[in-house]
């Protein structure tokens, strides 16, 4: 652009060359040297303050599916780079062995339901019975005591005592007996949860849950809006639920955002909010607008790595940090495919007389998106 304008300022000592209204000399040509010096220092230089521009990206997010179950796949429903919804199927997996796992935990918690009806039963009955000793040994010890104040009065004979404590044998005996009953009941019942379900009937539940999750898992979905890409996933492949394994890359659409690197000494009045324009090469002849998302806080040389060694001292480089651009007219986004490339400039509130000059900058750079392959 300085080039640009200085053609302008030496075509127009030329005409008023010819036309006599100033001297052909030396000393008026030199003039041109001055007159970049001062459009870099009152132009130029403020320019990169107040509109500062860099090379604009597009990115994204590739995820990695990953099916969370092992098996053979069956069915492919995706397509390569056709868009999909959140939700829609990618493929599905052989769902057999994991219908078996599931008939095998319904008849499974059939069963220890049964079981546990049959134990709970057992236990009242074991329970009922420990009572009725327990109050049979209460019985007997009564008559014990009674006897053996009258024997002491000498009413009674001692042969009558002894037959009393043998009474009271046999009751304290049975009533062992029933509480062995009791625990044994416990036993086979199980532990109790604090919901008061049996122990061993929600583990069988929590199982049939677990397979049930499992065959649901056999239909694999979209993660996210976007489309699957470079897919070589084929029927009868074998899929396997390790990240090392991915079956294959989403791209994801819902988060593609326009980033521009500005370096750090122009960075000093972006903000969110502000005005963007942006030529990017998808879209040669056009200008893209946009606004200020968001500012990058960090970048790759202000990372720590982690290590069991001290950092060694090296060459520090001013890394351009990098900006986030929300795009205004969502039309523009099918020319903002991820990788799509470009030139960026921001408007911010500081010298505004520049600005202009910036436009002109971002709308002949979109012109020469025509011809211009680089960057």
């Amino acid at each position: 652009m300085i080039v640009f304008l200085t053609l302008i300022y030496v075509a127009l000592l030329f005409v008023l060359m010819r036309m006599k209204v100033i001297p052909n000399t030396k000393a008026v040509w030199s003039t041109t040297g001055v007159w970049i010096v001062l459009l870099t220092i009152f132009l130029f230089i403020p320019m990169q303050w107040g509109a500062p521009s860099g090379q604009a990206r597009v990115l994204t997010r590739v995820v990695q599916v990953v099916p969370n179950v092992s098996g053979q796949v069956v069915d492919i429903q995706t397509k390569p780079n056709v868009q999909m919804k959140q939700g829609d199927v990618l493929f599905n997996i052989d769902p057999v062995p994991f219908q078996q796992a599931v008939d095998l935990a319904e008849a499974n918690l059939v069963r220890i339901k049964s079981q546990a009806d049959q134990d709970l039963e057992a236990l009242k009955s074991a329970e009922a019975s420990l009572r009725q000793a327990t109050a049979q040994q209460d019985l007997a010890q009564a008559r014990f005591d009674d006897d053996k104040e009258l024997v002491e009065k000498g009413v009674y004979s001692e042969n009558r005592l002894e037959r009393r404590e043998s009474d009271l044998d046999q009751a304290r005996a049975a009533v062992d007996s029933a509480s062995a009953a009791v625990r044994r009941a416990e036993s086979e019942l199980g532990s109790i949860m604090p919901d008061g379900k049996v122990a061993k009937v929600a583990e069988a539940e929590t199982r049939l849950e677990q397979a049930l999750w499992n065959l649901d898992q056999t239909t694999v979905r979209a993660p996210v809006d976007g489309y699957s890409t470079n897919l070589a996933l084929s029927v009868g492949h074998r899929v396997v639920n390790l990240p090392l394994a991915p079956s294959l890359a989403f791209v994801n659409t819902a988060e593609t955002r326009p980033v521009a690197q500005i370096h750090q000494i122009y960075l000093r009045h972006v903000k969110p909010g502000q005005l963007v324009e942006m030529a990017m090469k998808t879209r040669p002849g056009h200008v893209i607008f946009g606004t200020v998302e968001s500012v990058v806080p960090v970048v790759s040389g202000g990372q720590v790595q982690v290590s069991g060694s001290v950092a060694a001292a090296t060459q520090v480089a001013a890394e351009p940090f990098m900006v986030r651009i929300t795009v205004t007219d969502p039309n523009d986004n099918k020319f903002l495919g991820p990788g799509s490339v470009g030139t960026v400039a921001i408007y911010t509130e500081t010298m505004g007389a520049t600005h202009i000059i910036r436009k002109v900058m971002i709308r002949m750079t979109a012109i020469m998106n025509y011809l211009n392959p680089a960057l």
